[in-house]
């Protein structure tokens, strides 16, 4: 495994964490804005200091293939997977519209548009570690 695709791993699972945290958030405590700024910050900072440590961990195992430039494949591969990111984040944020005119809520808008920006980054991660996994 390449350390770009462990770096993506990272990246996933770290960023799946932080969605769940977030989805719970909203849903057991939908009104405590006060609440949700305090449990964001301490979990994106978490989110930071973990991306971080696994990080430092994965270069300490393999500091050359960590400094390695991407190639052509691992370029494509980013490209390819931020296509489809994108496209699951414009139909996410369209449905958050929706939302908003069925609820007629700004509050539940702005959560909405948080998961699904999250979302949109997991899609992206996922498709990256697929195309790695499937060889490009």
């Amino acid at each position: 495994m390449s350390f770009r695709e462990k770096s993506a791993w990272i990246s996933f699972v770290c960023l799946l964490l932080l969605t769940v945290a977030c989805v719970a958030a909203t849903v057991h405590h939908p009104h405590d804005a006060e609440g949700h700024l305090h449990l964001a910050l301490a979990v994106f900072g978490a989110f930071g200091l973990l991306q971080v440590v696994l990080h430092l961990i994965v270069v300490a195992q393999a500091p050359k293939d960590a400094r390695t430039p991407k190639d052509e494949r691992e370029l494509l591969i980013e490209l390819r997977a931020a296509r489809v990111g994108f496209y699951a984040l414009v139909i996410a944020e369209v449905l958050a519209m929706a939302g908003v005119h069925v609820h007629g809520s700004w509050g539940t808008f702005m959560g909405t548009v948080l998961i699904a920006i999250l979302i949109a980054w997991l899609v992206k991660l996922g498709t990256e570690i697929t195309l790695y996994r499937r060889g490009g």
